[in-house]
């Protein structure tokens, strides 16, 4: 088998055995902190400020993705994009809670990336 190919399955089924994991930390976390379903969909933001600051980060991204294709400008902006969620989730929206699964996410997404890059699968 070519070795690029078995890179690129082994990397799918990582990603696929952190997305289940993700899943079953959610409901836990849900069932634990009593969170509810959330009200919004992912795209809204709690305010215009939440709003328009995750646009503008998402721009940024996209910008460094195609002008500094280096990977860790873009992990680290991922990582910057779901704390500015955490914080303002926390911050105007504390009794929905739903900053707890955004932060899980966030520390999820953190360990992924640095169990990848431990085993050079990105590189």
């Amino acid at each position: 088998m070519n070795i690029v190919l078995h890179d690129i399955y082994q990397f799918i089924i990582y990603i696929v055995a952190f997305v289940i994991i993700f899943y079953f930390i959610e409901k836990l976390a849900r069932k634990k902190w009593n969170i509810g379903k959330p009200t919004r969909s992912g795209a809204q933001g709690v305010n215009q400020i939440h709003t328009w600051g995750r646009r503008i980060l998402w721009t940024v991204f996209f910008v460094s993705v195609v002008f500094a294709p280096s990977g860790g400008i873009s992990v680290l902006l991922i990582m910057v994009i779901y704390a500015f969620d955490t914080y303002m989730q926390w911050k105007y929206d504390k009794a929905a809670k739903e900053y707890i699964i955004t932060f899980l996410g966030l520390l999820l997404f953190g360990l992924f990336i640095t169990i990848v890059y431990s085993f050079v699968l990105l590189w």
